[in-house]
């Protein structure tokens, strides 16, 4: 295990504890402002209220973290020209090592490939930690009086779910090749 993959499990395991946290903080904030409401109105501001501090603590703990390694996410294609970036990528993304592997285009190759599987992780928490904090400010709004605010909620709501669904696949299909081009790589 190398230094980056250290420092996402250090990260997996902060982010866990300070969301718990956030979640737990947010759902007593939220209690305590929406239960004089209706019961259905307070149990959508708790929950609001504990999936938004715990979505934005969690996401706050990963860009902390991360902010070290996505400096190095650019580090091995730098001074690289167009098609030799290309080809890289081109390569990660098919899972084909370039031949020879111990060559100074492949040996960037494997180093481009195990930043991007330890850091896309990170960054697919983030935005996914990010994404349950916005929808959680909007729960709440969901069953307002205010026809305005119900519907701008709804719109909301709806557009980061069909984000998060449609963005999530791609982010996980891509960190597994990068660590698959790094197995068959390292083979």
């Amino acid at each position: 295990m190398d230094e980056r993959e250290a420092i996402a499990r250090r990260t997996w395991r902060r982010t866990a504890v300070i969301a718990v946290v956030g979640l737990i903080v947010g759902g007593f904030v939220g209690w305590v402002i929406g239960h004089d409401d209706s019961p259905l109105l307070g149990a959508l501001t708790t929950v609001g209220f504990a999936l938004s501090f715990g979505g934005f603590a969690g996401a706050v703990s990963i860009v902390v973290s991360s902010i070290g390694i996505s400096t190095k996410v650019r580090a091995p294609m730098q001074g690289l020209p167009r098609p030799d970036r290309r080809t890289i990528g081109r390569a990660i993304k098919t899972s084909a090592p370039i031949e020879p592997v111990g060559s100074k285009l492949g040996s960037r190759a494997v180093e481009q490939a195990r930043v991007m599987a330890v850091y896309q992780p990170l960054a697919l928490g983030q935005f996914l930690l990010l994404y349950l904090g916005l929808i959680g400010q909007q729960l709440p709004h969901l069953v307002r009086d205010d026809p305005s605010s119900v519907w701008i909620s709804r719109t909301l709501c709806s557009l980061l779910v069909v984000v998060a669904v449609v963005t999530t696949p791609v982010l996980m299909r891509s960190s597994r090749r990068a660590r698959r081009y790094v197995r068959l790589a390292s083979a």
